[in-house]
C-alpha cells in the first residue's frame, strides 16, 4: 500500500512540522508560495500564489479538491513536471490530508488514519466540541480568522435548504480518501470548493450542506482530534 500525505502552506501561516517516519510506504507533499528552510521528509511544491484569493482559501484548495492534486490517484503533472511519463507515476492508494498546524508523532499515523476508510471512500474526525453548525458559526463568529466573513448568511441559507440543528460536524484537519476517487467524492469535492467560494473559508460548516446535498456520509476516525495516539495540534503561526 502507497500513500499520500499531503499539506499546502500559503502566506507564511504555518510553520512546517517534520513528520515521523511511518511505518508502511508514504510520501510527504507540501504545497507552498514559499521555499523551505530546512532539509525536510516534505517534498516540497513550489506554487505561485493566486491574488485573488486569501491565502488560507489558496491552502483550501489542495485540502478540498483533492482529485485534482492526485488525480487518478498520482501526482498531477503539473506539479510534477519533469516526471518523464504520466504511468511512470507513483500511484497512491489512499491519501491523506494534514492541516499544517499537526504535528504528526506516531509511525503508525498513516496505517492506522487510512484503516478508517470503509463504505463511504474517506473518513474524517467527527467535531471534538459541537455536533451543529450554528453552534459552531457562532464559536467561529468570534475567531479572528473569521472576522467579516458572512458566516451568519451562509448557515442561515443552510438552514432554509433543509439543515437542522445537531444534524452533526466533521473535524476537517485531517481527511484520508480512497484512490483512485470515486466520482461521487470527485462531485462532492467540487460542491464544497464552490461553497467555500460562494461563502467563507470555514470548510467545516459548508462539508455538512454538501453531505446534506449528495446524501452520503464520512467514515469516522476514532477518538478526539486536539487528543489523540498520532499527533499533536499546534496553534496556526497566524490567526488573521
Amino acid at each position: 500500500m502507497r500513500i499520500a500525505i499531503y499539506t499546502a502552506i500559503f502566506g507564511h501561516y504555518d510553520d512546517l512540522k517534520e513528520p515521523a517516519a511511518q511505518e508502511i510506504d508514504c510520501d510527504f507533499f507540501c504545497f507552498t508560495d514559499a521555499p523551505p528552510l530546512h532539509e525536510t521528509a516534505w517534498r516540497i511544491v513550489r506554487v505561485r500564489p493566486d491574488p485573488r484569493l486569501h491565502p488560507r482559501m489558496q491552502a483550501k484548495r489542495y485540502k478540498v479538491m483533492s482529485h485534482e492534486v492526485f488525480p487518478g490517484g498520482r501526482l498531477a503533472f503539473r506539479y510534477d513536471p519533469l516526471a518523464p511519463l504520466r504511468f511512470s507515476r507513483r500511484r497512491y492508494d489512499a491519501t491523506i490530508w494534514v492541516d499544517a498546524s499537526l504535528s504528526v508523532f506516531s509511525a503508525r499515523f498513516a496505517r492506522d488514519i487510512v484503516n478508517c476508510i470503509a463504505k463511504t471512500s474517506w473518513a474524517m474526525f467527527a467535531h471534538p466540541d459541537r455536533d451543529c453548525i450554528f453552534e459552531e458559526a457562532v464559536a467561529s463568529a468570534a475567531m479572528l480568522k473569521y472576522c467579516n466573513l458572512p458566516i451568519d448568511e451562509q448557515v442561515e441559507n443552510y438552514r432554509r435548504r433543509g439543515i437542522q440543528p445537531h444534524s452533526g460536524l466533521h473535524a476537517c484537519g485531517v481527511i484520508a480518501r480512497k484512490e483512485p476517487l470515486p466520482a461521487k467524492l470527485r462531485q462532492a469535492n467540487n460542491v464544497w470548493w464552490a461553497e467555500n467560494l460562494k461563502w467563507t473559508y470555514q470548510d467545516q460548516l459548508s462539508l455538512r450542506f454538501v453531505l446534506h446535498q449528495l446524501g452520503i456520509g464520512v467514515d469516522l476516525i476514532p477518538g478526539n482530534l486536539w487528543r489523540n495516539e498520532w499527533f499533536d495540534c499546534i496553534p496556526h503561526k497566524s490567526e488573521s
